[in-house]
């Protein structure tokens, strides 16, 4: 697990990293080329999450120590939007002492995964899983805005330093590279102080990963990357890198090599069809991963759990939540949620009562509250081994000790 969970934080540095490039050399184009740039990085993730039928991806993902392989994970996913089916073959390398061969396959009806080919575990569901393959369109998101305008805020003006070339066809190819004394000092510390504390953190050498601690003198010493559009305006291979400089505590330099390589090919021609496990040794698990009428009646009615707040070193009841689930349907469930409060606590909320739709067909069941002037707020409910997972975010987190569970209220309370 704890291998895992290193691997999580190495990976996350990685992919924030190799954006960090992506992002750099999107503003170092002129304003038309930079405009152009983030607009094929949005329309390539708005056409694989919702217009292309099917598709292939690759992508390689690497750390290296002076040309030494640290770490690396080579993927190749392959997607058939139209009948909801992906299929994976991943490969996963630690220093040369460690690899992992990964293989995963999902559809409607059932997922199956295998690591190192020893056994096949297959979960077949219950009921059909609609949308069992998807991909979240991220520009979508409402604070994406945001985040955009920081890393713009953040690149600056580094307009000379990227070349931009077009053919006849209109494929273009957006190539730079930057050295640390090019790199805005702001983002040069961001990005060093990220990598100190995930890949060069001592915790790695703790799990067996053979990384060496950096202590000193980290800083981005260069930067290059190269991505190409074809007429569509579609990114059909991107590649980045980053060196990262740094120094043990005993003087020893290190250059680290960040490298990223991302291909999409095979648009509408990629064929997922799933595995022949004849011969294999397979383990199967039913799954119930839908809700039913008579499994949905069981959720009727009340549901509670208790406001709590720390105070002088104590934890106080201040009130109760109170969850009351009404009628459902093949989709939504539907109810009221209310916070009432104890008088002496007044000032910390207000007592309210809400109207409640949850998706109980949504991995996290995407929910939304509505007060009695219309105005929404978002969070997630579902609906699990006779309790109800439930969270909305806090008004005043620094004290609310929130607890998500809700358990049934019987009739004899």
């Amino acid at each position: 697990m704890g291998k895992k969970k290193n691997l999580t934080m190495l990976i996350s540095f990685c992919i924030g990293a190799v954006l960090f490039v992506s992002t750099a050399f999107a503003d170092v184009v002129s304003k038309t080329g930079y405009e152009q740039f983030k607009d094929a990085i949005k329309n390539t993730v708005g056409s694989l999450a919702e217009e292309y039928d099917s598709f292939t991806t690759e992508t390689g993902l690497s750390v290296k120590d002076n040309d030494r392989i640290l770490a690396a994970n080579y993927a190749i996913e392959k997607y058939d939007m139209v009948n909801s089916r992906r299929e994976e073959v991943s490969t996963l390398e630690w220093g040369g002492i460690k690899t992992s061969n990964y293989y995963s396959y999902r559809d409607k009806w059932c997922n199956i995964y295998s690591v190192d080919e020893d056994t096949y575990y297959v979960n077949e569901y219950e009921t059909e899983m609609k949308d069992a393959v998807r991909i979240n369109n991220v520009f979508e998101d409402e604070d994406f805005e945001y985040i955009e305008r920081i890393f713009d805020a953040l690149i600056g003006n580094l307009k000379e330093y990227v070349v931009v070339t077009e053919d006849a066809d209109g494929n273009k190819e957006f190539s730079g590279k930057l050295s640390d004394a090019q790199i805005p000092a702001v983002v040069n510390a961001v990005i060093a102080y990220a990598a100190k504390k995930t890949v060069f953190d001592e915790s790695q050498r703790q799990n067996g990963i053979d990384l060496p601690v950096i202590k000193n003198d980290v800083f981005v010493k260069e930067v290059r990357g190269r991505a190409n559009l074809n007429g569509d305006g579609i990114i059909e291979n991107l590649f980045g890198e980053i060196i990262v400089s740094g120094s043990e505590e005993n003087g020893t330099k290190h250059d680290f090599k960040i490298e990223l390589v991302f291909k999409v090919y095979n648009i509408n021609s990629t064929v997922v069809e799933k595995p022949d496990l004849t011969g294999k040794k397979v383990e199967k698990t039913v799954v119930q991963n839908g809700y039913n009428s008579n499994a949905l009646q069981k959720y009727m009615g009340k549901w509670k759990n208790d406001i709590v707040i720390e105070e002088s070193d104590r934890f106080v009841k201040i009130g109760e939540r109170i969850i009351e689930i009404t009628s459902f349907d093949s989709d939504y469930v539907y109810g009221t949620y209310t916070e009432i409060y104890k008088d002496e606590y007044a000032d910390y909320g207000s007592s309210n009562s809400y109207s409640l739709k949850a998706n109980i067909n949504e991995e996290r069941g995407r929910l939304e509250i509505t007060d009695a002037s219309g105005n929404v707020t978002e969070g997630y409910m579902y609906l699990e081994m006779g309790r109800i997972d439930f969270y909305i975010p806090s008004e005043k987190p620094e004290k609310d000790v929130y607890n998500p569970i809700f358990n049934k209220v019987f009739d004899e309370e």
